[in-house]
């Protein structure tokens, strides 16, 4: 009789259940299984191991080769030391244990559990130890992932490879730090959009210049890092998009991108942004938050870029006074730019055109600008330290104040009752006295509880209302300080200073015609 002996090992072996369980190694394994064979004078015909490989993984190479001849009835018996090393999977059971080798005369022997198919009346034994055995695989998969999820919670980067920009800190792999080689591309990705160019040109420049894709740079680095369905050589949309898209670069940790559909399966399926798993402030930040959802209210706005790949500077800015739809950019044949209103266009038109001049506008917004800045430095500064602050301060001091007085109120109710509580154990409150005198305690307890609490809420969005009005004042200064010398009008400006135009219908006899900036701050 010709045997050919099983042996797997994997990492979900690795921790034992119980401290006296002999050793899964290979070689204990194959040790076990060759005295076996001898003393029931086998011929071996083949060891076949695999390891590093799950119990419920169908693509084992030397399960493959097994199973390929058992097929061509190499040999007459496979020899296991327990059927969860053949296999987890309850399908496979029943695939092989229950009818290939049935159908092909080989015999299945496992050595600690006694599985022989030779038995008859062993077969119910054998689904039992396929049923547990998967269960047992199962319950493993769960317990990972809740260790994963809760070390991503916890804010530690579990990833095997880092995002594009940060390298793993040597002190502790589970945190990031800067990637000084590249973080200055990043950077200059962020840059460009910023400035009105599109993906596309984006990727133009970064390829001109002959930057390394992130995937060629980890390669470059020694990281066995894969990028499917891209050319890794060049620069793709989808690569800007992601990283211009990407919290990881004001320094928030998000981690979950996808999961495996089964722990059987090795699909894995991409998840949505609620399912990621975001943790604020755990690494240094490469971009600015005030960068970061500037493009993403660029993003949002779905400018059309020009066919150079520009946008042009009133991109999604311009709507009609009249109707509230937005204006278009045209050209005519003599190479006239001007705006009109999309509604204008339509069958039956809705609306008028609202045509105003593209250098026209360009003018009127640049003189706007000039003046808000100079209005700025004469005025504006003054006004908000002047009266807002000193308004919000007073605010602020009154319910400080009163959450002092509200807590000590609490705190001198607590005692009472505590005091009533014992008088009643030492018998120098009557029970009826002290059940209306706690009750009455305990009302009041509940109202200062309910005013101290909106107190409390009131202070905190007073300080929420200050910071944010002290972040709106700095992005204020930073914006009019950046661009206070600006010579030219760009798309940058335009996005900084300006919501939205509103403009009006043109006056034919007075040639007048409104035209309504919405600014930013």
């Amino acid at each position: 009789m010709k045997v050919a002996i099983y042996a797997r090992l994997s990492r979900e072996d690795d921790d034992k259940i119980h401290e006296n369980d002999e050793s899964e190694s290979i070689q204990n394994q194959k040790s076990m299984l060759i005295n076996y064979a001898i003393e029931k004078s086998w011929d071996i015909y083949k060891i076949y191991c695999d390891e590093d490989y799950s119990g419920i993984d169908s693509e084992r190479p030397e399960f493959n080769e097994l199973i390929k001849d058992a097929k061509l009835h190499k040999f007459d018996i496979v020899l296991c030391k327990t059927q969860s090393r053949f296999t987890r999977d309850m399908e496979i059971v029943e695939k092989y244990l229950h009818n290939k080798f049935i159908e092909w005369s080989i015999r299945f022997v496992s050595l600690v559990d006694h599985v022989d198919t030779e038995d008859k009346g062993n077969k119910k034994s054998r689904q039992i130890n396929g049923l547990v055995n998967e269960w047992y695989l199962e319950d493993l998969s769960e317990n990972i992932k809740r260790t994963f999820d809760s070390k991503r919670k916890q804010g530690l980067h579990i990833g095997s490879f880092v995002c594009y920009g940060y390298k793993r800190n040597p002190k502790n792999k589970n945190k990031l730090l800067i990637d000084d080689e590249v973080a200055e591309n990043i950077k200059f990705i962020f840059n460009l959009y910023e400035q009105g160019n599109g993906i596309v040109k984006i990727c133009e420049i970064l390829n001109e210049r002959q930057i390394l894709t992130p995937t060629k740079y980890k390669q470059s680095k020694g990281e066995n890092f894969k990028n499917h369905g891209h050319n890794i050589n060049y620069w793709s949309e989808s690569t800007v998009n992601k990283i211009l898209k990407n919290q990881m670069y004001i320094g928030n940790l998000v981690q979950g991108y996808n999961k495996k559909v089964s722990y059987k399966s090795k699909k894995i399926r991409n998840l949505p942004n609620s399912k990621r798993i975001v943790v604020k402030n755990t690494h240094e930040p490469i971009i600015s938050k005030e960068q970061f959802f500037k493009v993403q209210k660029i993003f949002k706005s779905k400018t059309r870029r020009c066919k150079n790949g520009e946008v042009h500077l009133f991109a999604n800015k311009l709507v009609c006074l009249d109707c509230g739809t937005k204006l278009y950019k045209c050209q005519n044949d003599r190479g006239y730019m001007y705006f009109s209103c999309k509604s204008s266009k339509k069958i039956y038109g809705t609306c008028t055109r609202h045509s105003i001049g593209y250098e026209n506008l360009n003018e009127l917004v640049t003189n706007k600008i000039r003046e808000k800045i100079l209005a700025y430095y004469n005025f504006d500064n003054i006004s908000d330290n002047l009266f807002v602050k000193n308004n919000n301060l007073n605010k602020f001091k009154n319910l400080e104040k009163k959450k002092e007085n509200l807590s000590k109120e609490m705190e001198n109710i607590n005692k009472a009752i505590k005091e009533l509580y014992l008088n009643k154990v030492n018998g120098k409150v009557p029970e009826d006295v002290f059940e209306d005198l706690n009750a009455s305690f305990l009302s009041d307890k509940s109202a200062k509880q309910k005013e101290l609490s909106k107190s409390k809420n009131d202070l905190s969005n007073l300080k929420e209302k200050e910071l944010n009005s002290k972040f709106i004042k700095e992005q204020k200064e930073k914006i009019i300080n950046n661009f206070k010398d600006f010579k030219e009008l760009n798309f940058d400006i335009v996005n900084s200073f300006i919501d939205y135009i509103e403009i009006g219908e043109k006056n034919k006899k007075t040639n007048s015609q409104d035209v309504i900036i919405h600014w930013n701050f």
